[in-house]
């Protein structure tokens, strides 16, 4: 429908012209005023229409709040049934990670759980006698049991601790996985987030979800079913209890304002809401049982701690990976020493470790056994910091070996994923590798590229105000530095904003009208404000009889509809809601695509309303003379400004071509990317990446970029 009446709207002031031209004649200014309405009456009928229908109830009641919820569940068990695929989860099984009741004064007495949760305000009913674990200790468990624990806690609030490698974040993958194994329609989804990426400090851990939500299935960004008045459908599942977070990593955020962090997540649940929430030990009991200070426990939780692996499992394991006899003689000496107090014994008591070891170690298909590094090596490491150091070193050439079909060596992947380590590490403080984000990595960026863009774009500007100075405020030379400067001038300007103003927190992902917020009203107003200046400069001694009165006019005149146009076009426009699948999640080229791809429509459709409409007025205004030159030039400046301003995808691509002449990076950023996660290098969480381990981030993160 929207399509039909887009081109019924194009091609009507075209017919009006054709009609003058059968009975009159069709002078240029005709052909500027067609050309305008041509383009103006399908953009703002896309506009109001989009507005309206955001805001009609039946284009939300589509779906009840239940029905949202298990279309998101298929979303998240694909996305994590992948990765399990990567991380080899089930290859050849998981490795049995087993937990114990954490220490006591690391969690609330079970008794206050059980008042909480059976008399507590705004609780449900509590279930049928049985449910419930009688005491702390009886949550202690292994491998696919985490699940039944969680239901066996009577708030539903759990705390899994671990020392570091000692498999949490897996644990939490299989968690999700089992979690909607056994759930049925309308219960609530697992949603594993890293909390690394909240800052309590900025935003409320609820917001911070459903802006989670949003960038990992934009789809949510789907108005609210009929009846609710939440703005969108990640809203509505967090305010319907639809949501299980699972946040993993508390150690990760700031050690100061960790404990604020606690508080906040206290602060953020309400009667009834399940939680699932890990962190180190070491600093977690930091966090609680602060040295000489004031603790913060997180209400209403039970606490367990991940185990080491027991020797024999480890055993059992490794010699199920190897293939053969000949792979398994290679493990015998390594194997010994399981469950001894020798380094090697001891390092291999950690999932992370043990799933190095076996990268490092274990012939992969194709490979001759023999060709690679021995096992037995590491029983001539000193102690347990160099065993694990060296398996650290030792997995990026390991994950990169023997591949002749790949693009890239070792040594140099080795190099770029140093940068972008230390990128996180030392500027994001975040082990999320989001690729629009990476124009921190350049010092200076946004500065720098701004001024490029706008010497770019006023170079353009001054070469079109150096042709139109002859038809605008005067005949010579003077006249055309003037024009031409004023044109540079405001380029320059323009680009430094258009970088400057869209430091937003993620991609845009599609289009969808809204009122503009009161920043990009003051930004529509300056638009208009050096557009009128001009007009006033443009159309001074071009009209007839024209004085400062009806030059300022006409000034004003030409400076409204061009900021109009450029606010319909560009900053009237929402952008989220894409791609429309709920049941497909999104991943950093999809985020990348979209982002792309609305930038550079939007650019296109505001740079082409610029042209249109400055080419017609100048036609008109002129009498004939050319204004072609004047509308390609301002066209132009604001269609590339315009998806600077938008999208984040160009700042992204210049700092990529920054780093790449300066060998820091690859050229082919998002390939290297997506294939250091078919590796298992990295590991993929939603729109963005991370290490495989918070460990390998900081051992490459040490190193000096090479």
């Amino acid at each position: 429908m929207n399509l039909a009446v887009v081109l019924v709207l194009f091609l009507l002031p075209w017919a009006v012209a054709l009609v003058k031209v059968h009975h009159h004649h069709l002078d240029s200014g005709a052909v500027g005023l067609a050309a305008t309405f041509s383009l103006g009456l399908p953009a703002l009928w896309l506009a109001v229409a989009g507005y309206l229908d955001g805001r009609r109830p039946e284009h939300a009641a589509k779906l009840t709040i239940g029905q949202v919820a298990d279309q998101l569940a298929i979303a998240v068990g694909a996305q994590w049934e992948a990765e399990a695929r990567v991380r080899r989860l089930n290859d050849p099984y998981p490795l049995p990670v087993s937990w114990a009741a954490a220490d006591a004064s690391l969690a609330g007495s079970w008794e206050s759980l059980v008042k909480l949760a059976s008399s507590g305000a705004g609780w449900p009913k509590p279930p049928s006698a049985g449910t419930w674990a009688s005491a702390l200790d009886d949550l202690a468990g292994a491998g696919g049991e985490l699940a039944d624990v969680l239901a066996r806690v009577p708030t539903g609030r759990l705390v899994v601790l671990g020392e570091p490698g000692s498999g949490k974040t897996m644990l939490m993958i299989r968690l999700v996985l089992d979690l909607l194994a056994r759930r049925t329609g309308g219960e609530p989804v697992p949603f594993l987030a890293s909390i690394a990426a909240w800052n309590p400090a900025e935003q409320d851990l609820r917001n911070w979800l459903g802006a989670q939500l949003l960038l990992d299935h934009p789809a949510l960004a789907t108005p609210a079913p009929a009846g609710r008045t939440e703005p969108d459908q990640a809203a509505s599942l967090l305010e319907s209890r639809l949501i299980l977070p699972i946040l993993d990593g508390l150690d990760e955020i700031p050690e100061e304002i960790r404990g604020p962090a606690i508080s906040r997540i206290n602060d953020a649940l309400r009667a009834g809401e399940h939680v699932v929430v890990t962190c180190r030990t070491q600093q977690y009991r930091d966090a609680v049982r602060p040295p000489g200070g004031i603790g913060a426990t997180l209400r209403g939780f039970a606490a367990v701690e991940l185990q080491r692996l027991d020797a024999a499992a480890v055993r059992n394991y490794l010699l199920e990976d190897a293939s053969g006899p000949t792979a398994e003689a290679r493990w015998n000496p390594v194997l010994a020493a399981l469950g001894t107090e020798i380094p090697a014994g001891q390092a291999l008591r950690t999932p992370l470790m043990v799933g190095l070891a076996r990268v490092v170690y274990s012939p992969r298909p194709g490979e001759l056994s023999g060709t690679g590094p021995e096992p037995r090596e590491l029983l001539e490491l000193p102690d347990r910091a160099a065993v694990e150091a060296r398996l650290l070193d030792a997995f990026i050439p390991a994950a990169y070996r023997h591949d002749r079909d790949s693009r890239w060596n070792a040594r140099d992947a080795e190099g770029w994923l140093v940068v972008l380590s230390r990128h996180l590490q030392q500027t994001i403080g975040s082990p999320d590798l989001a690729w629009w984000q990476l124009p921190r990595a350049v010092p200076g960026f946004m500065l720098a590229a701004g001024i490029v863009l706008g010497v770019a774009l006023g170079t353009v500007g001054w070469l079109a105000g150096w042709v139109l100075g002859g038809f605008g405020i005067g005949r010579g030379t003077v006249s055309r530095i003037a024009t031409g400067t004023l044109l540079a001038a405001a380029s320059v300007a323009v680009g430094v904003a258009a970088v400057k103003l869209r430091e937003s927190p993620g991609p845009v992902r599609g289009i969808r009208w809204q009122l503009p917020s009161p920043g990009d009203l003051l930004v529509w107003l300056a638009i208009i404000a050096f557009c009128g200046g001009f007009g006033f400069l443009d159309f001074s001694g071009i009209l007839p009889g024209s004085g400062p009165k009806s030059s300022l006019v006409a000034g004003l005149v030409d400076g409204s509809i061009l900021g109009a146009v450029f606010g319909i076009l560009l900053w009237g426009f929402q952008q989220r809601g894409s791609p429309l699948d709920l049941s497909s999640a999104l991943s950093p080229r999809g985020a990348l695509a979209g982002d792309r791809n609305t930038g550079i429509a939007l650019g296109a459709m505001a740079g082409a309303g610029v042209a249109v409409v400055i080419t017609a007025l100048a036609e008109v205004a002129k009498e004939g003379a050319p204004g072609i030159e004047y509308g390609i030039a301002a066209g132009v400046l604001f269609g590339i400004a315009g998806s600077f301003a938008v999208a984040r995808w160009p700042s992204y691509g210049m700092a990529r071509i920054w780093l790449a002449l300066h060998h820091r990076l690859p050229w082919s950023l998002s390939d290297f990317l997506a294939d250091a996660h078919r590796r298992g290098v990295l590991r993929q969480a939603g729109a963005v990446y991370q290490f495989r381990h918070l460990e390998l981030q900081h051992r490459l993160a040490s190193r000096p970029e090479m």
